[in-house]
């Protein structure tokens, strides 16, 4: 039927995966299969999908424009503040720098784009092609981000 050593499972016939679904993996299965009333999955971009009432769809939007503006500020005033003063132009301060100009891409490039898929209740609504480009800049923003701080710790 299948092969229990190790981690790896083999299976053979058709049937031996319904007998795995139809005993113990019957849990999983249904927790993967079955959808309640208030969550769905969005088939463009595979994310699942709530059911918000107004006050929360306020009060979620009001924060993450919040954290999105306080973002592109801050990391804005950043770069301004290296390339104005001029004893702020040292090495060590352009990894700065570059640090802010990542976390500034995410603000303006990611941070909208999620800000509305959660208003939607996780609905992707720009399409599949443009999905496929924000999942790509998400993670290349986001990978900036996180090697500029890696450099930034050995540099330190």
């Amino acid at each position: 039927m299948f092969n229990t050593s190790g981690i790896e499972l083999t299976f053979t016939k058709k049937e031996d995966i319904s007998e795995v679904i139809n005993g113990s993996l019957q849990l999983l299965y249904d927790a993967f299969t079955t959808v309640g009333p208030t969550a769905m999955w969005n088939e463009s971009c595979g994310e699942q999908l709530q059911d918000f009432g107004r006050p929360e769809k306020i009060i979620i939007g009001v924060m993450l424009a919040i954290i999105t503006a306080v973002t592109v500020m801050g990391n804005t005033l950043v770069v301004i503040a290296v390339c104005v003063v001029k004893k702020l132009r040292q090495p060590s301060n352009y990894l700065l720098v570059s640090l802010a100009v990542a976390d500034l891409s995410v603000a303006i490039v990611v941070m909208p784009f999620v800000i509305v898929t959660d208003l939607t209740g996780g609905k992707w609504l720009f399409g599949e092609v443009f999905c496929n480009i924000f999942i790509a800049m998400d993670v290349m923003c986001c990978t900036a981000s996180i090697m500029t701080l890696c450099v930034i710790s050995v540099d330190r």
